[in-house]
């Protein structure tokens, strides 16, 4: 990448912001049992109130959650974001940054605190919190300033270093419990702030104003078997934005060759080609799903992606996120479950899959089930680990 190409898409990137558009579907974090009973306890004014919110200028957790709080101190903060992740105002990501702050925010809210025990730190960083004291001065959110004080400190236990930095008078007693507080529900483990998050949105917006369309869908915010986050979740907090567009180019290329009149293979000699091979269809769709599996194998050996495991599911949900991919294939492809079944070949999936929905190769069918079945087809390849396949002494794939 060029250096004026970086320096236009760094330019986008922390330019201004407008609150992340919300294109997942039902919530992973709380279900309809639970919206009922927070639903219930809200008054109709309080509801109301909460349906006309919005945070387009807000950038940090505390300014939110400050905004929740003044429409009525005696509710539930918690509860009132569970609403707000109902009605689509916030998504899975913006309700877990700020659920997880709630408790740092009500400690700033008291008026009376514990002064913390006395504690040793082997050499303390001072340094530290001076820089943080002018983060929180020059208007940084508390919660970006307080990651990089963890960042600095460099301890496994930051807390004690709270203690000392309190003892010598360089955070107030409310500032150590706020403190203290984010460190008991592991913000600093989070890949991104909420203003980190934000940015990262627009960034992708900008890039993609196709994704302004993306209507929600339960595929991409349900948590898969493996991992307590949701699809999308585990994409935004694994992959920074340059990250999932590449992985939406991987997508690109895999529709290409499956969509493609025909993929041929040439045999040069003496700069001449001298015999052209036609691939049938099937053996342009094993092609296809050879080079993706190919192409992620290669992703850990560049530097874009060194160390990092991107598994076909990533590919999907940044094909999602990008607009490339609509909720509706994404929805289909969900209840396709047999096509996973691991007490079937290869071939059997397969041959079940095209006896209910036909040859992937018909010219005809509406765009949204010829993704389905590419995807699906494809994912056989990707994502089980079955028995042995029939063999293919008849295809060169």
């Amino acid at each position: 990448m060029n250096k004026t190409l970086l320096a236009i898409l760094l330019a986008q990137l922390i330019c201004g912001n407008t609150f992340a558009i919300n294109i997942a579907g039902t919530s992973a974090y709380f279900d309809q049992k639970e919206l009922e009973e927070v639903t219930s306890k809200l008054s109709s004014q309080q509801l109301f109130e909460l349906d006309n919110m919005s945070f387009s200028d807000s950038q940090c957790e505390y300014e939110i959650l400050e905004e929740v709080y003044q429409l009525d101190k005696y509710s539930s903060l918690k509860d009132s974001l569970i609403y707000l992740r109902s009605n689509k105002t916030i998504d899975d990501t913006e309700y877990r940054l700020l659920n997880r702050t709630i408790k740092s925010f009500l400690k700033s809210k008291k008026d009376k605190y514990l002064s913390p025990f006395k504690s040793k730190v082997e050499d303390f960083n001072k340094n530290a919190f001076h820089d943080f004291s002018k983060q929180i001065e020059g208007g940084i959110c508390l919660n970006i300033a307080f990651k990089n004080l963890i960042g600095a400190l460099k301890v496994e236990k930051p807390i004690k270093s709270f203690k000392v930095a309190y003892h010598k008078g360089l955070i107030s007693k409310r500032m150590y419990w706020q403190l203290k507080r984010l460190v008991q529900e592991d913000y600093h483990k989070e890949a991104n702030t909420l203003s980190d998050y934000r940015k990262n949105q627009n960034f992708l917006t900008n890039q993609f104003p196709e994704r302004l369309e993306i209507e929600g869908v339960d595929y991409i915010s349900k948590r898969s078997e493996k991992r307590k986050a949701s699809r999308r979740e585990v994409l935004l907090s694994k992959y920074n934005p340059f990250q999932i567009i590449y992985l939406r180019s991987m997508m690109e290329r895999l529709l290409n060759r499956i969509n493609a009149d025909f993929v041929s293979i040439n045999v040069v000699l003496d700069d001449e080609v001298v015999e052209e091979i036609i691939l049938d269809p099937l053996e342009q769709y094993r092609f296809a799903a050879k080079m993706i599996r190919k192409e992620l194998g290669d992703l850990q050996n560049t530097n874009l992606f060194s160390s990092t495991n991107v598994s076909f599911e990533d590919i999907l949900a940044a094909s999602f996120e990008t607009g490339l991919v609509n909720g509706e294939d994404l929805s289909t492809l969900e209840t396709v479950e047999y096509v996973w079944n691991p007490k079937l070949t290869k071939g059997e999936k397969r041959k079940r899959f095209i006896k209910r929905y036909g040859t992937i190769f018909v010219a005809a069918i509406p765009a949204s089930v010829y993704f389905v079945k590419v995807f699906a087809l494809v994912g056989i390849e990707m994502l089980t680990d079955i028995k042995k396949e029939p063999a293919r002494d008849h295809s060169m794939f």
